[in-house]
């Protein structure tokens, strides 16, 4: 109905709102969707026409560059458990120093997509659904799969 579509604008504008009050920068055209989850929004920076998708989880430091499309349940991961002493227990060996992510422009990131920490996804790339980024992606890549491989390019 007509009342719900105005509704669902308004929640959707007071999600931008928000973004742009706690991220470090915040472009035109943002789209946050219901159920992102972005944390306290430090070291978030996201482009123009840009969006972070339905129930994703993202965090700082983060740099979403300008027309990057996000599916829904994407997760980026900035940060991750220290596991190198075998003498120690895991969980007694706190997380390692945060790492950034840089997705840079007119970037496709598909369904349930998992980026690691210290990846640069290029320009022009797909990542498709379900796969999980532990390395660097090349410009115009399209990858896949677990790990994430190159399938082929776009040009």
């Amino acid at each position: 109905t007509n009342n719900s579509l105005w509704i669902s604008k308004r929640i959707q504008k007071i999600r931008l709102i928000i973004a742009r009050n706690i991220f470090d920068y915040c472009g035109r055209n943002v789209n946050v969707e219901k159920g992102a989850d972005f944390g306290s929004g430090n070291g978030i920076r996201i482009g123009d026409n840009s969006g972070i998708g339905v129930n994703c989880s993202v965090r700082g430091p983060l740099e979403i560059g300008d027309n990057v499309m996000m599916g829904p349940d994407v997760i980026i991961m900035t940060s991750s458990h220290n596991v190198e002493s075998t003498l120690i227990p895991m969980n007694q060996q706190g997380s390692l120093p945060k790492q950034k992510v840089k997705i840079c422009d007119d970037v496709w990131i598909g369904t349930r997509v998992i980026i690691l920490p210290g990846v640069t996804i290029g320009e022009g790339t797909i990542i498709g659904a379900g796969a999980v980024v532990t390395k660097d992606v090349p410009d115009y890549a399209i990858v896949g799969g677990v790990p994430a491989k190159i399938i082929k390019y776009r040009k």
